[in-house]
């Protein structure tokens, strides 16, 4: 499959000025956000083994396979993405992004918002777990969530981390 020519991740940019330095491995993200970003597009173009390299080591799908990884772009169709919030310095070992992914299977939604917290491994990067809340049980826009208000979500309906995947 040949590489688009804007990026999956939704910044508006060209693929080859945004992830796809980070999929081909000539570039290392310097944020959380931008990893996250790169992971969504990851997802968008069935780049498996980028996503199974971007994961911590202690996540348990470290043992996964690439293959599988990357099988959700089959069937699924990643409208946005929308970066709602990143807590930590890029000097820091550890962040959170809070973030909303508009995505479709099959025609039904299943657009999520999700509080995924990352660690810096090896110098670089990895997702080490997220709390997802469906946009379904967002109040409002699911763009303009607050941290405050995620919280508040993921305590009233008891959504816990999920550690399988973004």
């Amino acid at each position: 499959m040949p590489a688009p020519r804007d990026c999956p991740c939704h910044s508006k940019k060209r693929y080859a000025a945004c992830c796809g330095p980070l999929h081909k491995g000539d570039a290392t993200a310097e944020t959380a956000a931008a990893l996250m970003r790169s992971r969504y597009a990851a997802f968008s173009l069935g780049l498996g083994e980028y996503l199974l390299t971007t994961l911590a080591h202690s996540h348990p799908d470290r043992t996964a396979d690439a293959a599988e990884l990357g099988s959700s772009r089959r069937h699924q169709r990643f409208m946005d993405l929308c970066i709602l919030q990143e807590v930590g310095e890029a000097a820091a070992d550890q962040a959170q992004v809070l973030f909303y992914a508009r995505l479709f299977e099959r025609g039904i939604d299943y657009s999520f918002v999700e509080l995924s917290d990352f660690v810096r491994e090896d110098g670089a990067w990895r997702y080490q777990k997220g709390t997802l809340v469906p946009a379904a049980e967002v109040p409002g826009d699911p763009r303009q969530l607050t941290r405050a208000a995620f919280d508040a979500l993921a305590i009233e309906h008891a959504f816990v981390p999920q550690v399988a995947s973004d």
